[in-house]
Parts: C-alpha cells; structure tokens; sequence
C-alpha cells in the first residue's frame, strides 16, 4: 500500500502506548478509526503481517499539532462493526493491539 497525504481530521483522542502515539479519528461517516505511529525502523509492506480489526486501510501522515506522524490505521465502516466495534473505547483496544503486533513483527 502508498502512502496517501495528511488526514487533517481533528482527533477524538490521542494517546501514548508503549512509546508510540496513536490516533483515533472520526470518519465523514460517523464512525471512529485508529492509527498508530509507526515506528522508525518500519519497512514497507510489514503492515500486511498484521491482523489488525479488518486490515490495515490507511498508510499514510495524521497532523499532530503542527508536525505530522507517519501512521497506519484501521476503519470501522465494515458490514460487519457495529456500535460494539465503532465506540471509543473498542477503538482505543485495537490501536494499542496494533502496536503490540507491530512491535511483535519487528522483534522477528
């Protein structure tokens, strides 16, 4: 997957886990997606090892204040995601598991 531009969309919340930010966004469409900071050492393509909720969707920079961070990021618009899957708190719960994955494919 490319990279695609800047999401210039305000966060709902911005957090901190085990050393890297993430980002929870709302969508156009009411519902919330979560990026996750990628770390440094991150070669192109380790995204597809992650069983992230519905696959990684978006490869690309969140503006943090006036830098931006290169992330990758989940959605919840899927058939299957319901208010279960699409509230702040599932949300949260998913970006730290895709940090702990990424850390995971990292350490291989």
């Amino acid at each position: 997957m490319k990279y695609l531009e800047t999401n210039e969309a305000m966060p709902a919340k911005v957090g901190s886990y085990k050393g890297y930010k993430y980002f929870i966004i709302p969508s156009l469409f009411g519902a919330l997606n979560g990026c996750a900071e990628l770390p440094k050492s991150w070669k192109d393509g380790d995204e597809d090892e992650l069983t992230v909720h519905g696959g990684i969707t978006f490869k690309g920079y969140v503006r943090d204040g006036s830098s931006k961070v290169k992330v990758i990021g989940f959605d919840t618009l899927h058939a299957f995601d319901d208010q279960g899957t699409r509230d702040l708190k599932s949300v949260e719960k998913e970006c730290k598991y895709m940090i702990d994955e990424m850390i995971e494919v990292m350490e291989d």
